[in-house]
């Protein structure tokens, strides 16, 4: 396997990298080798499924069956619903519109904190960039999303209210949410190099934010005292915003993007200079 990987990453090169070849600096290496990481992509997605019987279409059964059981538990036994008037299908398409969020968020996050270490061949073979490890994991995970979201589509056309010129503005907001993402995916990667027990403290914060974050009940029973903790969360900003135009057809509040845009560039900036004063180091650490 890790032979193969090398391979195609010469392939796309044609005779690997020029000694000397110095790659562009900051964020444009994802432009600059926009081949390679799209080729990365296709990769991981193919890995995904390998040996599965239903091969891909476990993209879309997987939170099918999570959401099943969530609208059971949450609605049927708890009866947390999201409208007073609301029924089972309206809980659900809320609640998958919540879930499509938080995956895609949670998958490229913690795939890209372990992206260094699992590709550790090509950061000490050659002279690669490293930023694409991370990058292109995130990029799958954003492409298994709008996969979701156009059964979302589906779901709300024939349960719900249907679809309105609001979904124009879906991209956009998928765009700040990669942002946030690979901001902080870069922090992590970076400090998984380091310490090992990253990606497991990461995984059990990533558990207690899924239940923090409006994702199985509507953001107005958020007990008032920890109401800021509500406004300080991007992902309740983002799930409330998908929300709102999928299913309610409506423009967002302009304050939960502003914060959520402010948050995710500082994050990016952040996470790019600390990956980057990092990573020559890498391949002395993997």
């Amino acid at each position: 396997m890790l032979t193969s990987q090398t391979h195609e990453t010469e392939t796309v090169y044609g005779t690997g990298v020029p000694s000397g070849q110095q790659f562009t600096g900051g964020l444009g290496e994802l432009w600059t080798h926009r081949r390679l990481m799209w080729t990365f992509v296709l990769k991981d997605l193919r890995h995904r499924y390998t040996g599965s019987t239903i091969g891909f279409f476990w993209t879309v059964i997987t939170p099918l069956l999570e959401l099943v059981t969530y609208t059971f538990v949450f609605h049927v036994l708890i009866g947390v619903k999201f409208h007073p008037a609301g029924g089972w299908s309206n809980y659900a398409l809320f609640l998958f519109a919540g879930m499509v969020t938080w995956m895609a968020f949670s998958e490229g996050l913690t795939s890209a904190t372990t992206s260094i270490r699992a590709h550790a061949h090509l950061i000490q073979k050659l002279n690669f960039p490293a930023v694409i490890l991370p990058a292109h994991l995130i990029a799958s995970a954003v492409l298994n999303q709008f996969i979701r979201l156009g059964v979302l589509c589906i779901a709300a056309l024939t349960l719900g209210h249907g679809l309105s010129w609001h979904l124009a503005l879906v991209p956009v907001v998928v765009a700040v949410q990669t942002m946030l993402v690979l901001g902080l995916g870069l922090i992590f990667a970076t400090m998984n190099v380091y310490f090992r027990d990253t990606i497991h403290w990461l995984r059990s914060v990533l558990l207690l934010g899924m239940f923090m974050t409006p994702i199985f009940y509507p953001a107005s029973v958020y007990p008032q005292r920890f109401k800021l903790v509500l406004q300080l969360n991007p992902m309740a900003h983002l799930v409330g915003v998908v929300q709102e135009l999928m299913l309610n057809h409506r423009f967002p509040h302009p304050h939960s993007l502003i914060l959520t845009v402010i948050v995710s560039v500082i994050c990016l900036l952040i996470g790019y200079s600390i990956f980057h004063h990092h990573k020559d180091r890498f391949s002395d650490l993997v």
